[in-house]
C-alpha cells in the first residue's frame, strides 16, 4: 500500500469512528430542548369551605334614632352647652334662648296663682260656715284654676327657651350660632343613636320571594366586614323602579361605622356548606363551556371540562369534574395546551 493510499484509509476511519459520537450529542442537545420547554405553572388543592350566593347592593350607615330639634319658641340664642361629637341623654338641655320675657310672665303667674290660692282657702272657710253663697264660692273657685293654668302656660312657655335633646345620642350637627336670632322653623341640632345603625337597599322585585326576616347579610366597607340581618321589608313596590325598600340592622357593636358612611350591603341568599372550590384564576372560559388544567402524576397538564356553582369574592365552587386531590393550575394557564409538560414552581 502506497503512503498516499495509507493516510486517505486513515482519515476514512476516523470519519466512520467519530459520526455515532455526533448523533449522541446531538440526540443530547435536543433531549436538553425539551427539558428547557417545561412551562413554569403554580397550583394549588380545591378547597372545602361554605359558600354563598348573595345578593349586593350599595347604601349609607343611617340610624334608626336620629332627631333633626327645632326650637319651641324663636329668640336670641344665649349660650350652647354641646357641640358635635358630643354625647347627650334624653332631656339634656342642648342650648338656651333668651328667657328673660318668659321668666318674668312666669314669675307673675306664679305669684298671682298664689295670692288666690290663699284667697280660696279663706273664702273655703267662710263658706264652710254658710257666710258666703255657693255662686260667688265657684267664682272665687274658677279664677284660681284659671290661674293656674296661666301660670302651667307660662311654666311651658319658660321651658321652650330650653332646647333638649329628645333622645340619647351623639350631636351630629349643630346648626346654630350663640347671639343668633332662631325661628322655630330651623333646626337647632341633630342628634344621631350611634348603638343602633341601619342600612336600606332597594330590591329588584324579582327578588321578593328570596328575602325575608331575618335574614343574614353582611355590610362591607373596604376590609371591614360586620354582620347584619333583614330588619324589615316593605310590603309596596316601587312602580317607577320596581324595587322594594329593605331595611337592615347592623350589629356594630365596636362602633367601626360612622353615620353616613358609603358601604356595600352583601344579602346572603343560601349557602353550599362544605363545597368544593378553587380560585377563579383557574378557570378558562371557551365557547360556554368551563376548564381547569389539572397537573398529573406524569408532570403534564391535563385540560378537564368542570361545572362551577356559586361565586363568592375570589372563589367559585366545583359541582363536577374535579376532586379534592387535584392539582389545579392557578398561574401560568395560558400557556398551556393539553399534554403540555410542565414544571411546578408554586404549590
Amino acid at each position: 500500500m502506497s503512503r498516499i493510499s495509507a493516510v486517505l484509509f486513515f482519515i476514512i476511519f476516523a470519519l466512520a469512528c467519530s459520526a455515532p459520537q455526533n448523533q449522541n450529542f446531538k440526540q443530547q442537545k435536543q433531549n436538553q430542548g425539551k427539558i428547557e420547554e417545561l412551562i413554569p405553572v403554580e397550583v394549588a388543592f380545591p378547597r372545602i369551605t361554605d359558600i354563598s350566593s348573595f345578593l349586593l347592593f350599595s347604601s349609607n350607615i343611617d340610624s334608626e334614632g336620629v332627631a333633626e330639634i327645632y326650637p319651641q319658641t324663636s329668640g336670641i340664642i344665649m349660650e350652647i352647652y354641646f357641640d358635635e361629637g358630643d354625647r347627650v341623654q334624653k332631656g339634656a338641655v342642648l342650648a338656651r334662648i333668651d328667657d328673660r320675657e318668659a321668666a318674668l310672665t312666669e314669675a307673675k303667674s306664679r305669684l298671682n296663682y298664689e295670692q288666690l290660692q290663699k284667697e280660696f282657702e279663706r273664702q273655703k272657710e267662710l263658706f264652710d260656715q254658710n257666710l258666703i253663697s255657693e255662686d260667688t264660692f265657684e267664682k272665687i273657685k274658677f279664677n284660681l284654676e284659671r290661674a293656674r293654668l296661666d301660670w302651667e302656660t307660662a311654666r311651658l312657655n319658660l321651658s321652650f327657651t330650653r332646647i333638649i335633646s329628645p333622645i340619647n345620642g351623639f350631636v351630629s350637627k349643630r346648626y346654630i350660632k350663640a347671639g343668633n336670632k332662631i325661628q322655630i322653623s330651623q333646626p337647632a341640632f341633630k342628634v344621631v343613636q350611634a348603638s343602633e345603625k341601619i342600612a336600606t337597599v332597594n330590591i329588584p322585585e324579582s327578588e321578593r320571594s328570596s328575602i325575608y326576616l331575618k335574614q343574614p347579610a353582611f355590610v362591607i366597607s373596604g376590609e371591614i366586614e360586620i354582620p347584619a340581618s333583614v330588619l324589615r321589608i316593605s310590603p309596596a313596590i316601587d312602580a317607577e323602579s320596581g324595587t322594594f325598600k329593605t331595611t337592615l340592622a347592623i350589629n356594630d357593636s365596636q362602633n367601626r361605622l360612622a353615620i353616613g358612611q358609603f358601604v356595600n350591603v352583601k344579602i346572603i341568599k343560601k349557602t353550599h356548606h362544605n363545597a368544593l372550590t378553587v380560585s377563579k384564576d383557574a378557570l378558562i372560559f371557551e365557547e360556554g363551556n368551563v376548564y381547569v388544567f389539572v397537573v398529573g402524576k406524569d408532570n403534564k397538564a391535563h385540560r378537564v371540562k368542570v361545572e362551577t356553582g356559586f361565586e363568592e369574592g375570589k372563589l367559585v365552587e366545583i359541582v363536577k369534574g374535579l376532586s379534592r386531590d387535584d392539582s389545579v393550575v392557578t398561574a401560568g394557564k395560558n400557556s398551556l395546551k393539553d399534554g403540555s409538560k410542565v414544571k411546578i414552581i408554586s404549590r
